[in-house]
């Protein structure tokens, strides 16, 4: 059976930093489309020769609550066809889609704590289960990690700050590999703050998606050193 195909018109384009663009996609083709907050969508990239399309897999950065609205965030890659297609729209054009994809989902009921661990545009995931669940779980203690290289790679800060302002429990940090010397806050790497989480003591369940070896990294420090149960460690790699 073929997969259904959804068109989605570009409402708007948002280049937060000079690597990561944020698309606000709006349905145009079918009534709805439904997905559960965590999953991905692939987009269908055209070839110059008119050829079979390229597919590549971006998490959903919204609510999924909203079924005629989408957004995705993208980041650079070098010489990257899905990245050459991307930051050349203008606004107004209609992307293909096929989804949703995905298994990584928001465990439910959930721990009393929830740590997001992500890099680069992995936040993207952990943005759409915090903007799904917010209303329904807003007593849980929230802690995000989020990676990057320097100051000039931070962003989504006002949005983070929403967050915080609706949730009583939530807190996020990022963790700069590369600050300058005036950066006060954290730095290295995500795994690196892991031992400033107590996780031990507090039932706790973790959310990680971006760089692999990140994920690898804090998965060995969880489940191998720290024999947590691998069902409170859920991952999407973004390679």
């Amino acid at each position: 059976m073929s997969r259904v195909v959804f068109e989605y018109k570009i409402n708007s384009i948002t280049d937060h930093t000079e690597t990561i663009r944020e698309l606000h996609l709006e349905l145009t083709n079918q009534p709805e489309f439904n997905f559960k907050a965590g999953q991905f969508v692939m987009l269908h990239v055209p070839v110059p020769d008119g050829g079979k399309a390229l597919l590549r897999a971006y998490s959903i950065a919204s609510s999924d609550q909203d079924k005629k609205k989408f957004s995705l965030l993208f980041k650079s890659v070098e010489t990257g066809k899905a990245t050459e297609y991307v930051w050349a729209l203008k606004g107004d054009e209609i992307l293909k889609f096929t989804g949703p994809f995905g298994k990584v989902f928001f465990q439910e009921p959930p721990t009393e704590q929830i740590i997001f661990l992500n890099t680069g545009s992995g936040l993207s995931q952990h943005m759409c289960f915090l903007l799904s669940k917010m209303n329904q779980y807003p007593n849980l203690k929230y802690k995000l990690f989020f990676g990057i290289r320097s100051e000039k790679d931070i962003y989504f800060q006002a949005q983070l700050d929403e967050l915080k302002s609706k949730l009583p429990h939530f807190e996020y940090s990022y963790v700069l590999s590369r600050p300058s010397d005036s950066w006060t806050g954290k730095k290295g790497y995500v795994q690196n703050h892991l031992s400033g989480i107590d996780y031990k003591n507090i039932p706790t369940t973790f959310y990680l998606c971006g760089n692999g070896a990140m994920i690898k990294d804090v998965k060995h420090q969880l489940l191998e050193i720290d024999g947590l149960d691998k069902t409170k460690v859920w991952s999407e790699a973004f390679d």
